[in-house]
């Protein structure tokens, strides 16, 4: 428990709490005392030993919950706690076994306990920069055997016909791998964020700009709101002012004329060909259960943001059941919007089926017009209808037919995802996990409009 100890108090002092030696070993004589097994009272200890002062308290509780908590397990529910001592990856159970086959099928405690080990031996610790997770994500897979998974995965992929366990087993340790791979990333992306130090702050807008928007925590979302208003603003200044150029490109010489009349005929007022046009609207589909709920928050920031240079924009969210927040975003801040939709409309089980159908009905005289669609969300639709048929209609109606999706694509099509289904539909189809990313759609949205 001393080394978790440690690492705590560094994520304090790294978030502006001052912690001295001495408290350090007054939290680890109270926690001896008092034992670990109860969260509460392990939080209540710790808080009481190492937070002097209101404002530290609160930075307290926000890295506490930070701290002694993992990211979601794949089926929505909270994944296991920091606890000691955490297991070496696991050694082969036979001659030919990997130690991450061995992992498969494990709960995801043991995972996470798994990869938390690999990763300090790896030394994790030591990553001083965010550019570095590649190499660190890279350095954990290696301490969990990967070089060996890939092995038995070739050598299933490769078993003759008939053959036990197979090919069968070869695709199913793949996409377990793939999965894997993921978990690892994000536990990288994590431990950076939680331990930088002084050193990297300058660089922070850097890192919040590249991280996975689902691995923000609850302090970064103020931050990362004035990342996305600033981005905006640039976006539409620029697009702003090449529309307005472009305006003044033709000279309309009838008017022009008429305006010199005032002045014997010279032409003193020239006057310019401005086209009137009604753009098409833009329509948002924005899934906000689960994880998904903090891409969706940003990509509606983003659109919302670019008002003055985007198509009049339709927004729409879902869980359970399809709901238009259009009004919400016109009589509220973005902001407050955001939090009204996700509280008003966030619960129940995925349905991207019912989703589909009810947006293809309330959006027809739209997409018949020209509208452009944008669909945000994991295609993850818990085994039921996907409708299709409602998809591609959509997509054959609309101008341009968008779906950004925060997995990679080789997490398409397993489990319950529609992805491989649905991109058959799409104009296009774009992997967004980080604010970086939703830029580069909004740039490439504003150029093409």
């Amino acid at each position: 428990m001393e080394r978790t100890l440690t690492d705590f108090v560094r994520v304090l002092r790294n978030a502006g709490v001052r912690v001295s030696p001495a408290e350090t070993l007054d939290a680890a004589s109270a926690l001896a005392l008092a034992g670990y097994g109860d969260r509460e009272l392990v939080r209540q200890v710790l808080a009481a030993t190492l937070a002097k002062t209101i404002d530290d308290k609160q930075l307290f509780d926000d890295c506490f919950t930070r701290f002694f908590a993992w990211p979601e397990s794949a089926d929505g529910a909270p994944a296991a706690p920091r606890s000691e001592p955490a297991p070496a990856p696991l050694a082969p159970a036979a001659p030919g076994a990997t130690p991450l086959a061995g992992l498969a099928g494990t709960d995801d405690a043991a995972l996470v306990l798994a990869i938390d080990a690999a990763a300090r031996g790896a030394g994790i610790d030591a990553m001083s920069s965010f550019t570095q997770r590649g190499l660190y994500t890279r350095r954990t897979l290696e301490a969990l055997g990967w070089q060996a998974l890939q092995e038995r995965i070739l050598e299933l992929e490769q078993a003759p016909p008939g053959a036990e366990p197979g090919r069968a087993a070869g695709l199913a340790l793949k996409q377990w791998s793939d999965l894997l791979r993921e978990r690892v990333r994000e536990h990288v992306e994590r431990h950076y964020l939680l331990f930088a130090g002084a050193q990297a702050r300058e660089l922070r807008e850097s890192v919040l700009r590249s991280a996975r928007l689902s691995q923000l925590e609850e302090r970064d979302l103020e931050q990362i709101t004035r990342i996305v208003r600033r981005i905006a603003r640039r976006l539409a200044a620029r697009y702003a002012t090449r529309r307005r150029e472009h305006r003044r490109g033709l000279l309309d010489v009838p008017r022009t004329l008429r305006a010199g009349v005032a002045h014997d005929g010279l032409l003193f007022e020239p006057r310019w060909k401005s086209r009137r046009r009604d753009r098409p609207a833009l329509i948002a589909l924005c899934d906000i259960s689960g994880s998904v709920r903090a891409y969706a928050r940003f990509l509606l920031l983003f659109l919302y943001g670019l008002g003055d240079v985007l198509p009049r924009v339709r927004s729409f969210v879902f869980s359970s059941r399809l709901a238009e927040v259009s009004e919400l975003f016109a009589q509220h801040p973005p902001e407050v919007a955001l939090a009204l939709a996700q509280r008003l409309h966030g619960g129940g089980s995925t349905d991207y089926g019912a989703a589909l159908r009810a947006l293809l009905e309330a959006s027809g005289r739209e997409l018949d017009g020209g509208a452009s669609v944008v669909i945000l969300g994991d295609a993850r639709n818990n085994r039921g209808d996907p409708a299709l048929a409602a998809l591609r209609e959509i997509g054959r109606r609309a101008r341009r037919l968008v779906w950004l999706t925060p997995e990679p694509e080789s997490l398409w099509g397993t489990g319950d995802s529609e992805m491989l289904r649905y991109r058959g539909a799409c104009s296009e189809v774009r992997v967004v996990q980080s604010i970086r990313q939703l830029e580069r759609f909004a740039d490439d949205l504003l150029r093409r409009d």
